[in-house]
Order: structure tokens, then C-alpha cells, then sequence
């Protein structure tokens, strides 16, 4: 059975309810993602170091942060953050400042031409303190955003930016498509085709929870439908990995429950699921079909082994790293800072050839901040898995069940100190999910707390007697 939870549109049937303040995040999350969809955002501006991005970025955070003092100081009973979301929050942004001290404790070199590694220049330090301005004012506005939301209204938010997003995404293919080639992949100015899968699939998580619900069903259903048509044309084939851990995490608690309810429903569930691994691996069979089954092709499996053999080479490497941007300054081969630019494509390094950046979240963080940053990122990363374990109801279920799916993907590419706007994303869900879960949690303890109360009380009279 299904059940409402706080936050859920069942819980509340009347229409989206918003505050100036709560209205005025959530412009600034739209104006957020057409800016992202419309431009290439990591561009440079001028010879600065400063990207396009963080233009929008500065005024924005200053803004929703100035706003949020505001709330806080007018409206103190608003309700404060849950513990999880500052424990992950504040970890991801220790990490980031862990990568901002080792800056000037490390050698930033770079070569000047393919298969000459001896001779190099020196990357401009601000080539990579702009990326880490961009991953922490990501992080504090989609957080941020979030704050000034009602919990009881953020699932609403979100389904709306989900729908939206569902039918704008033809849009964002084709105004994508009048700039740049497509290569046959799926791919908008939010994000390339290695990377836009983790948008759609937190789409599906969340239109799926609410067309289960019964928010608006139909609707509901066929935005989820859409997205994973985005999902399937992305041609990601990372992407199918995250998908095939979604539908598991989804299917496998209401299966289990249902066979010990009632055992004589096994045959009717396993033809079901055989049904489904059919269907599904029919789907893998066409996107590998068409791309290959080599996930880790392109180079990454030798700029992975680049970046351990670094990070092994020493005990204080194994712990702090090499430093950040030693190994991959990608946002100095972007902007064309150093010889041998562009995003793609292997790059000769000091310490041998390597793609511009990782494309693996945690061998990026393990090979240059070390142990330290890579439990950092764990910390942070490990709190989806948490609230998976802690969600009740199928909205916190779904949207759970599509934030722990993403991590697969983030073995394959790299997010949250790169490819922001998708990252952008990914904080709002985040952020949204584990609020929903504390007011819940904050809702249960007060009404313990009374319950406990009450039947005190209820004693202490009748003993009176």
C-alpha cells in the first residue's frame, strides 16, 4: 500500500502555495537553468579565469543568501535545516576548501606539446580556483533555494520543474543543435551526452513518485515517459547502469512485501520481473548496439590508472593527495590557457598522457585530495544512501531510489566539481529530499513528544484519585 508522507501531493490537495520569499527562490532557479540551457556556461570571460557561469552565480547566492538572513531574523519558527543536509553540505564544502589550501602548496605545471612531457608552463592558479568557486556557489544556491521553500511544497516544486523540463527538452536539442554538431547523442548547453542521463533520470524519479501517488497521473506518467525517451536518446551508456540500479531499488522492496503477504503471488511477480529484465536488456541491447559495450573506452580506463598510480606513489600523496589540479586542470584546457585545448581528447601531462579531466568522480577527488577528501565525499555521498534507508512513502521512496542511481554514474564522469548545471540539479533534489525527511522526522518526535505528554499526564491524575 502507499502511503502519504509530509510533502507529497497527496498530503495536501490544494494548489502550489509559495511565499515572496520561497517565489523569489524559485525564479532563481528558473532563470538558473534556461541561462545554463541557452549558453555554454563554463566559457570564459574575457582572459579573466572567470567563467559565464559564475556571473550568474555571485549575485544569485548573495541574493538567496541575503534572503534567507531576512527569513531567519522575520521568521525564526520557519524551521532550520535538517542535521543531515548541513553534515553533507558542510562536508562537500570542507572538501572544496581542502582543495583551495593545497593550491599553493603544489606544483601546477602543464606540457606544452603532445608526447613532450619534459617541457612545461605553469597553469594560472586562477584556471583552478574558478572551478572551485563554482562548485561551492552550485552546492549554497541550490541549498539555499531550497531553504526558502515550504517543505510541505517542494515535491509540488519539483514536479512542476520536472514537467517542465520533460517538454522543453526538444527545445534545449534544437537550439543545442543550431550551434553545435550532435554526433547522433542527445546532448543540450545543461549538459553533454555523457552527463544530461543524470537530469532525466532524477526526472523520472520524480514524475514516476508523483504518477504513483496519484498526483495527476496522466500527466505525471507521460513526463516520466518523455524523460526516459531523453534518457534512452542520451545514448549513455554509464546511464544504463544508474537506470538498471533505479529499477532495482524500486522494484525489489514492493516485490519482497508482496510475496510475503501473499506466497502464493511468486509466479505471477517472477513472470512479472522477467517480463521487465526482458524489456530492459532489450534497451541495452539497442544503446550498445549502436555505441558499444565498452563503458570505459575513450581513455578512461588509462587516465584512472594515471591518476591511482600518482596518488600510490607515497604515503602523503595516499592521504592528502596530490593537490588539486596537479593532475587534471581541466578548466585551463577548456578555455584554451594551455597548449592542447579542448575538453576532449588525450592531453600530455608531466606525469604522462591523460584526458583533460578524470571522468570519474572519486578517482578525481582520491588522486588529488587523497584519503581526506575522498571520506569528504563519501560523507556527503553516503547521505543518499541514508535517506533511501530512512524514506517512507513512495514520493521519499522514488526521489531516494533516483538519487542513489546516480552514483553509479558518477564512476563514469564527473560530477559536482565539474559539469555544474547538471550538478545544480542534482543538489536541488538532494537538498529537497532530506528536508522533507526531517520535517517528517521533526513531525513524528512532536507527536511522540505530546503522545508521552499526554499519558503522563493521564497517570499523574489517575493516581491523584
Amino acid at each position: 500500500m502507499l502511503h502519504s508522507v509530509p510533502g507529497s501531493p497527496q498530503a495536501d490537495k490544494a494548489r502550489l502555495r509559495l511565499d515572496l520569499w520561497a517565489l523569489a527562490a524559485v525564479v532563481m532557479c528558473a532563470c538558473m537553468l534556461l541561462f545554463t540551457s541557452a549558453e555554454v556556461t563554463e566559457n570564459e570571460v574575457g582572459k579573466t579565469g572567470i567563467s559565464q557561469l559564475q556571473l550568474f552565480l555571485v549575485p544569485a547566492v548573495a541574493f538567496l543568501a541575503f534572503a534567507t538572513g531576512i527569513r531567519m531574523r522575520f521568521d525564526p519558527y520557519h524551521g532550520r535545516p535538517p542535521r543531515s543536509l548541513v553534515m553533507a553540505t558542510t562536508a562537500f564544502l570542507g572538501l572544496l576548501l581542502l582543495a583551495a589550501l593545497s593550491l599553493p602548496l603544489a606544483n601546477h605545471v602543464a606540457s606544452v606539446q603532445y608526447d613532450i612531457p619534459s617541457a612545461t608552463i605553469p597553469v594560472p592558479l586562477v584556471y583552478l580556483a574558478s572551478p572551485l568557486a563554482s562548485a561551492g556557489l552550485t552546492c549554497l544556491l541550490a541549498v539555499l533555494a531550497v531553504g526558502l521553500a515550504p517543505p510541505d511544497q517542494l515535491f509540488r516544486i519539483l514536479w512542476w520543474f520536472a514537467v517542465i523540463s520533460a517538454a522543453a527538452t526538444p527545445v534545449a536539442l534544437v537550439w543545442n543543435a543550431i550551434h553545435e554538431d550532435l554526433f547522433g547523442r542527445l546532448e543540450t548547453r545543461l549538459g553533454g551526452a555523457a552527463v544530461i542521463h543524470t537530469v532525466f533520470l532524477l526526472g523520472i524519479s520524480v514524475c514516476l513518485g508523483a504518477a504513483l501517488q496519484g498526483h495527476r497521473r496522466i500527466l505525471s506518467s507521460l513526463a516520466a515517459l518523455a524523460h526516459l525517451l531523453w534518457f534512452i536518446a542520451s545514448g549513455a551508456r554509464a546511464g544504463l547502469v544508474s537506470l538498471g540500479v533505479f529499477l532495482l531499488l524500486m522494484a525489489l522492496p514492493p516485490l519482497i512485501n508482496s510475496v510475503r503477504r501473499r506466497p502464493a503471488r511468486l509466479p505471477f511477480v517472477a513472470a512479472t520481473t522477467l517480463v521487465a529484465l526482458a524489456a530492459f536488456l532489450l534497451t541495452v541491447r539497442h544503446v550498445l548496439g549502436n555505441r558499444g559495450a565498452d563503458i570505459t573506452g575513450g581513455g578512461r580506463v588509462e587516465t584512472w590508472s594515471y591518476g591511482l598510480h600518482q596518488v600510490f606513489s607515497s604515503l602523503p600523496t595516499l592521504v592528502f593527495g596530490t593537490g588539486y589540479g596537479v593532475l587534471w586542470p581541466w578548466f585551463a584546457f577548456e578555455t584554451r590557457a594551455l597548449p592542447q585545448p579542448g575538453a576532449h581528447g588525450t592531453k600530455q601531462m608531466p606525469f604522462g598522457l591523460t584526458l583533460s579531466h578524470a571522468h570519474n568522480l572519486y578517482v578525481a577527488v582520491f588522486a588529488e585530495l587523497g584519503l581526506i577528501g575522498l571520506g569528504l565525499l563519501l560523507i556527503t555521498l553516503g547521505t543518499t544512501c541514508w535517506a533511501w534507508w530512512r524514506a517512507r512513502g513512495v514520493v521519499e521512496r522514488t526521489m531516494a531510489a533516483g538519487l542513489v542511481a546516480t552514483l553509479p554514474s558518477f564512476f563514469f564522469d564527473t560530477y559536482l566539481i565539474k559539469n555544474f548545471p547538471v550538478s545544480f540539479i542534482w543538489w536541488a533534489v538532494f537538498a529537497a529530499l532530506l528536508t522533507m525527511l526531517g520535517k517528517r522526522n521533526r513531525q513524528q518526535r512532536e507527536e511522540h513528544r505530546r503522545k508521552t505528554e499526554h499519558e503522563r499526564s493521564r497517570a499523574l491524575r489517575i493516581g491523584a484519585r
